[in-house]
């Protein structure tokens, strides 16, 4: 079994264990040890959740500005000092999350120990919300599993890139880059990210282009399922780094390549449909690491089916009309319409033959 599912069971399964210890305590038969924790419970709870409740809103409202300020000035930091910088924003959005759970567990406590209600209300009201605390609570785990991964992987990648710094060579062809490493090791992630900091902005070391993209990764995500405003997703995905022009409709479940972003440009009036996939890098392993980026430019009023994919430095020309399904690996020129795996042109058209081709595609 996957180590992080056994965790994630064993945490769900402690968590489940205490609830129900509590509800057989107070609603069935009272249990040695379980009853003195649980007064004593109650006694504190009717203390915080009715007399002091407004200071403890108050003090968590400072810490979410507290965690706010952190973000804001870690990610500030990161163009000079990348590491302290990457691990004061990926913190505080930790934080974040943490004080989320603590405030709707706090108002969630506070409601169940609220005896002006009727006893059938509160247990009603339980079982509403128990879900709810169990689905976060387990989120936030895998989150902070997640993160602490993450932060041990940078680090050592920061000690390959200082003290065991791999040989690479960079080639440039045509418009993608090829980054090859000379090792017989695993190369994880973050070692090609500091090398491609280094070539695109002449630095020693960066880790801030990693972090960015795990958030960028969080924040497509966030667009993906949440966003469902055309114009919002637009704002959105500019601030994650893309160029995107006027009139441009990127549909719900597009996927960007969170970790370089910047590559990818709309240009006015093109579009892309449900669940296509921009990527702008490729990372292969065979005896030595190779890692290739490239940029994807969308023509004018061109428009990409639903579920294609589009590979690293492909340029879709202007009208050009992408089928559904379809893997873009190479140029498609103006005027065009391709479909197909690999996506090849079926057919081109002249401007006078637009409206018709639009009509029927």
């Amino acid at each position: 079994m996957n180590k992080k599912i056994a965790f994630s069971l064993v945490f769900l399964f402690i968590n489940a264990l205490c609830v129900m210890f509590f509800i057989i305590n107070q609603f069935f038969f009272p249990i040695p040890i379980v009853d003195p924790i649980c007064d004593e419970i109650t006694y504190w709870a009717e203390l915080i959740f009715y007399t002091y409740s407004i200071y403890v809103y108050g003090i968590v409202l400072i810490i979410y500005m507290f965690f706010f300020v952190c973000y804001a000035y870690g990610y500030s930091l990161t163009p000079r000092y990348q590491l302290t910088g990457s691990i004061m924003y990926v913190f505080s959005l930790l934080g974040f999350v943490v004080f989320t759970l603590t405030t709707s567990f706090y108002a969630f406590i506070g409601l169940f120990f609220n005896y002006e209600l009727t006893l059938t209300t509160r247990v009603l009201l339980f079982l509403l919300f128990l879900p709810i605390v169990f689905a976060f609570s387990l989120l936030l785990f895998l989150v902070t599993l997640d993160y602490v991964i993450f932060l041990k992987d940078l680090l050592n990648a920061r000690k390959i890139w200082k003290h065991h710094r791999p040989a690479y060579e960079i080639r440039k062809e045509g418009k993608m880059t090829y980054i090859d490493i000379e090792t017989d090791e695993f190369v994880f992630t973050p070692v090609p990210m500091l090398i491609i900091a280094k070539y695109l902005h002449d630095k020693d070391f960066s880790v801030s282009w990693f972090v960015k993209g795990a958030f960028n990764h969080i924040l497509s995500l966030i667009i993906r399922y949440l966003i469902g405003w055309p114009r919002a997703r637009n704002a959105l995905f500019r601030f994650m780094g893309m160029r995107i022009g006027k009139n441009c409709h990127i549909s719900q479940n597009a996927v960007p390549d969170p970790l370089l972003p910047e590559l990818i440009e709309f240009k006015n009036g093109s579009g892309c449909g449900i669940g296509v996939k921009l990527l702008t890098h490729n990372v292969m392993q065979v005896k030595h690491a190779s890692f290739s980026f490239g940029p994807i430019t969308v023509g004018e009023n061109a428009r990409i089916g639903a579920y294609s994919i589009i590979m690293p430095g492909v340029s879709i020309g202007k009208n050009t009309i992408i089928g559904s399904n379809s893997v873009v690996t190479k140029d498609i020129p103006p005027n065009s319409i391709a479909h197909g795996a690999p996506a090849k042109v079926i057919r081109t058209y002249d401007d006078s033959e637009r409206e018709e081709v639009e009509k029927e595609y």
